[in-house]
């Protein structure tokens, strides 16, 4: 697969070197923490079906809140038992489906001693196992409160990553300059801004296209319709779809 020919923007002037990646609908098309969460509703490790429906309308109206609201769904549960669960899923059912071209252009920046973050408004703990795949450095994300007993409080800590909150949450860990960033929808313009050399849109949501366009930045358009623009079905079709177990009275 040839590279894109805008990596020759790139100024290797720098030492270190940063490229921001996103997470969903960048490296892959569909979404980790829907598709972690159904797999954890249909395989029994939490029972909170019940807010699946929230957190969707949650999300259509205010995706920032919506990404924080997932947090919920996980309360109760000791920090240990989640990344058991996580683990399980990265090894028996993911099934994410990897853009090359983004996989590629990460593999290439890594080998040109860049340190790549994968910055997501998906929980940190759903992506940690992305880093023994891909080099990756550092995951940013969405970060579980946690109690002095190790149990999820269903609350966020620290900052938000998402929108704003991407860019602000880069910046509280790294001072220096960045060098590229990708991304796929409004919730990253504001990490895509700081990116010095090249920012590049993956597979965008029609708003984002249009933000980039105007902006000048480098587009990869989508084949299709990007993962949540033309709905959503039912958690029950959701958890059909994959093979699971629909919880009774869902």
């Amino acid at each position: 697969m040839a590279l894109p020919a805008f990596l020759s923007r790139l100024q290797l002037i720098d030492e270190p070197r940063l490229a921001l990646f996103d997470a969903d609908g960048t490296l892959w098309d569909n979404d980790i923490a829907d598709d972690c969460t159904i797999w954890m509703i249909g395989t029994g490790r939490v029972k909170t079906a019940s807010k699946w429906d929230t957190y969707k309308r949650l999300f259509d109206a205010d995706a920032p809140a919506g990404c924080r609201y997932l947090l919920e769904l996980y309360e109760g549960l000791t920090r240990v038992e989640l990344t058991a669960h996580v683990e399980a899923y990265w090894r028996d059912f993911m099934k994410l489906a990897y853009i090359d071209e983004t996989v590629e252009v990460l593999r290439y920046l890594a080998g040109r001693g860049f340190r790549v973050w994968v910055v997501s408004g998906s929980p940190t703990d759903f992506l940690e196992p992305l880093k023994r795949q891909l080099p990756v450095d550092r995951i940013v994300g969405m970060d579980f409160e946690v109690d002095g007993r190790g149990v999820l409080t269903g609350r966020l800590a620290g900052i938000s990553c998402a929108a704003q909150g991407k860019a602000d949450k880069v910046r509280s860990l790294w001072n220096g300059p960045i060098q590229f960033a990708a991304g796929n929808s409004l919730l990253d313009e504001a990490m895509l801004r700081l990116a010095r050399d090249v920012a590049w849109v993956v597979h965008p949501h029609a708003d984002l296209e249009r933000l980039a366009r105007a902006a000048g930045w480098e587009i990869k358009p989508s084949p299709r319709p990007p993962y949540g623009t033309t709905g959503w079905v039912s958690l029950a079709d959701e958890l059909r779809q994959r093979g699971l177990r629909v919880p009774e009275g869902l």
